[in-house]
């Protein structure tokens, strides 16, 4: 498994080997290329999605054309989980975008076959876990805005990413994630520009540094706020 779709794994009992097999059973295979869209604002949603391999972004955009990325999903996870549930039986239509960032599989489970899996106690507890979890992922999303500065949300989210057992020059830190300045800009709902001016704060503060490109973190800071 590559360290992004590490990053971005779903809970551990929705990877659970016998879960996957059911899952796969009970479902038809969708594969999407980098950059390919699965679902867009106003397209129906017929299936709930098992991410079975792969990471996928899941953004809107606000009224003044800002993107903002609301979670990313890496193997494991469900999306459109709640389809099913509407009382008036009519198709739910999507309210973002969802689209894949590498090779992606998709495993889709239409309602005759989700009410199937509902019988079986482990599926139910896994979609009810994966649900809880991105509400969790949300809440906290919602208190960062809320209480940190800008510049403690970036280092949070970069610090959040480091690869411990990849340590350069004695000092510094590799991140799981190839960030560019505006997929952190579309992640934490600001523009690019500030995102370059805080990178630019924290490059002067000693909290990372620039190679070739790639960010990478310091030591000190990640022993000392990471842990």
């Amino acid at each position: 498994m590559k360290n992004s779709q590490k990053m971005w794994a779903g809970p551990v009992r929705c990877n659970d080997k016998k879960l996957r097999q059911l899952i796969r059973e009970n479902s038809i295979v969708r594969k999407l290329h980098p950059g390919e869209y699965y679902l867009s604002p106003g397209d129906p949603i017929y299936y709930v999605a098992y991410v079975a391999s792969g990471v996928t972004s899941h953004y809107m955009f606000s009224a003044n054309g800002r993107e903002k990325v609301l979670y990313r999903l890496g193997t494991g996870w469900f999306f459109s989980e709640g389809i099913f549930y509407n009382e008036n039986g009519s198709i739910e239509v999507a309210t973002r975008y969802a689209i894949a960032e590498e090779e992606t599989t998709l495993w889709l489970i239409d309602q005759e076959h989700f009410v199937k899996l509902l019988e079986n106690r482990q599926f139910v507890e896994a979609i009810l876990h994966s649900t809880v979890e991105k509400c969790t992922i949300l809440r906290y999303e919602i208190e960062s805005l809320t209480f940190d500065s800008t510049s403690d949300r970036l280092k949070k989210l970069l610090l959040s990413c480091v690869d411990s057992g990849r340590l350069n020059d004695g000092g510094w830190y590799d991140l799981c994630v190839a960030w560019t300045h505006q997929s952190i800009a579309a992640v934490m709902g600001i523009n690019r520009v500030t995102v370059s001016r805080f990178i630019t704060e924290l490059k002067s503060e000693g909290f990372l540094r620039i190679v070739n490109g790639s960010i990478q973190i310091s030591k000190t800071y990640f022993d000392l706020l990471g842990e």
